[in-house]
């Protein structure tokens, strides 16, 4: 009699910093859902956003210094079974982006096991009506329609809202479109006062920094411009054009 084979789903493993971890499982349980089939729907929606909102990719030293600030934080090993056809878009998109693998996963955890409050430190410092303009943009559009009326066919899509809400804010900024490095596309960048291009703000290119309790966050960063990491030339050119614009005022 012929040994049926049961298929096994490869495992990814990842470091996660234990707080959110122990929050993220409460609310999955809470829920009555399964943590990795979750995953792999939440994958699938932000996977492509993640591509399209690190417009640029990471320097080597940026890259190397989200790790180094990263491995600060009390992590606990977690294996995700994952599609293969998730992993190898993520990890090709982390590669070529220059992304820390692990950084994305805590701050996909953090977003999805964060309160309201938290949300509004780290994404809406300076505007705490931003729902309400979200509500008023967007309420006849996307996941506000499709999961009230069809509750059987909602739209896996969990960040939605905040998306919504800094892009709201980010028409009201200066946005550019420059040529891509060594293709005919282009890149949506914002300048700052320096002159410095960097990605437009978003959900993976909002800076996070000491901003959560005790903790700093700035291994939790999808991108971190050069002149971010301190004690460098970068940083120190930053603060030189800065110094020579105040003087200019």
């Amino acid at each position: 009699m012929a040994t049926k084979t049961l298929k096994t789903v490869p495992k990814i493993s990842v470091r996660i910093w234990t707080p959110i971890l122990e929050k993220l499982d409460r609310k999955i349980a809470n829920a009555c859902l399964r943590r990795d089939a979750y995953l792999d729907k939440v994958l699938e929606t932000e996977l492509p956003r993640l591509e399209t909102e690190v417009s640029m990719a990471n320097s080597l030293q940026a890259q190397s210094y989200i790790g180094q600030q990263l491995e600060l934080l009390p992590r606990k090993l977690v294996s995700l079974a994952l599609d293969p056809a998730v992993v190898e878009r993520l990890n090709g998109v982390c590669q070529a982006k220059r992304i820390v693998r692990d950084a994305f996963f805590n701050r996909l955890f953090l977003l999805l096991a964060a309160g309201p409050k938290t949300i509004d430190r780290l994404f809406f410092p300076l505007d705490q009506d931003w729902r309400r303009e979200v509500w008023s943009e967007y309420k006849h559009d996307g996941p506000f329609f499709q999961n009230g009326f069809y509750p059987l066919e909602q739209d896996i899509n969990p960040f939605w809202a905040i998306r919504a809400g800094l892009e709201i804010y980010a028409e009201s900024t200066a946005v550019e479109e420059v040529s891509a490095p060594g293709s005919n596309g282009k890149l949506r960048v914002q300048t700052d006062l320096a002159g410095n291009h960097h990605p437009v703000d978003s959900l993976y290119t909002r800076i996070l920094r000491k901003e959560f309790k005790d903790a700093d966050l700035t291994g939790f960063n999808c991108h971190l411009p050069d002149w971010e990491i301190p004690d460098t030339s970068a940083a120190q050119a930053y603060k030189s054009k800065l110094d020579e614009l105040l003087e200019s005022l």
